[in-house]
Order: C-alpha cells, then sequence, then structure tokens
C-alpha cells in the first residue's frame, strides 16, 4: 500500500451513511499534529515514502531543525502512533532505524472534530491541501521521468441546492467512491494509484 492513503474526513448525511472513504489507513488522528509545525514538516516529507527515511535523511530534508530536536519530534510522534518503524539497516556500524507514516493512519473522529478550534482546523485543511500539493508535486516529477502527459484535472461548481436534494447528492456521491474504492483494493499493486481528492463546503 502507498503512503498516499492518508486522509479521511467523516461527511455527515441522511442516516450519517455518507462515510467516505479517501483510503483505508485512517483510524484515528491527533489534532497535536496540526499545532506543531515541525511534525508537521516531518509528516510532509513522509507522506508517499512508502520505504520511509531516516533520522539522518529527514535532517538533511529539514535542515533547519536541529538534529536533536528532529530526534524528540520523531520519539513523540512514534509514541502517539504517528509514525512508525518499517525496518532496520546497518550503516557502517551504526544501526539506523527507518521511519515511516503508521499505516492505521490518522483520523479526525467526529466530536473531535466539533470540539476543535478554528485555528485547528484550519490547520488540519492546510495539512490536507499540503498533502494535494505533495502530490500532485510527486506525479508531475513522475511525469518528466517519462515524458508523459500531464492528466491532472481540478474542479470547482457551486451547485444552489435545498438541504435534501444536497443529502442526496452526498450519499449518491459517497456510493460512487466507495463502489470504485472497493474495486481498487482488489488490485495489489501500485501502478495505477490515483488520488482523487473532494471538499464539500456546505
Amino acid at each position: 500500500m502507498a503512503q498516499d492513503d492518508i486522509l479521511q474526513k467523516r461527511l455527515s448525511g441522511p442516516g450519517d451513511v455518507t462515510n467516505i472513504l479517501f483510503n483505508e489507513r485512517i483510524d484515528k488522528m491527533n489534532l497535536d499534529l496540526f499545532k506543531n509545525q515541525i511534525r508537521f514538516k516531518i509528516a510532509l516529507e513522509l507522506i508517499d515514502r512508502d520505504n520511509g527515511l531516516s533520522i539522518m535523511q529527514l535532517n538533511k530534508l529539514l535542515s533547519d531543525v536541529p538534529q536533536a530536536t528532529l530526534y524528540r519530534h520523531v520519539n513523540a510522534m512514534l509514541q502517539d502512533s504517528l509514525l512508525k518503524v518499517v525496518r532496520l539497516q546497518r550503516v557502517g556500524k551504526v544501526e539506523e532505524k527507518i521511519y515511516a507514516l503508521n499505516t492505521s493512519g490518522y483520523k479526525i473522529k467526529d466530536e473531535d472534530w466539533a470540539s476543535a478550534t478554528y485555528e485547528e482546523k484550519v490547520n488540519f485543511v492546510s495539512f490536507y491541501f499540503m498533502y494535494i500539493l505533495q502530490n500532485y508535486k510527486n506525479y508531475h516529477e513522475k511525469l518528466i521521468t517519462t515524458d508523459s502527459a500531464d492528466k491532472a484535472t481540478f474542479s470547482l461548481v457551486k451547485l444552489n441546492l435545498p438541504d435534501e436534494t444536497f443529502h442526496s447528492f452526498q450519499s449518491e456521491l459517497a456510493t460512487l467512491l466507495e463502489k470504485y474504492y472497493a474495486l481498487s483494493m482488489e488490485k495489489e499493486d501500485n501502478e495505477n494509484k490515483r488520488t482523487v481528492s473532494l471538499v464539500i463546503i456546505p
């Protein structure tokens, strides 16, 4: 499974059935991740990196973060189940831990979202869009190496719908996403992994 399986947010609808699955990895999320800029940066660097990174590799990517500070935050994220150790690798006589985003994933529960402050919600939304941006960056870099055309699409539409019709729209959309998500889970390879991002502001 690829590390791009990261974000899920429950969307309420009729009978609370519109649980739109953007991925299979979302079980919980600690909102503290979005309060701390260093943890935020660590998470961004580990997006779409199935094989993970060592502390030394992270330190090169996050050169503005002192190594001791980086160690402290990585260990804290590990204790909070935001990161996991995927393997050990030996560099000379030193054995390094390789860290990746925890496959249990990140989810904000409905009650946590309802009680979150505006600032916390904005931080989450910022992470969401940074995640999309990182996905597009990785996709574009792959296009360059394969000399392929850019087929990414971006849509924005405003719908003037009464509540009942809008809830029906959400339910139908959820059903459609769940149908194709289930089909995608039958594939074991990541060659055709595609990112579908959806934001609804009711």
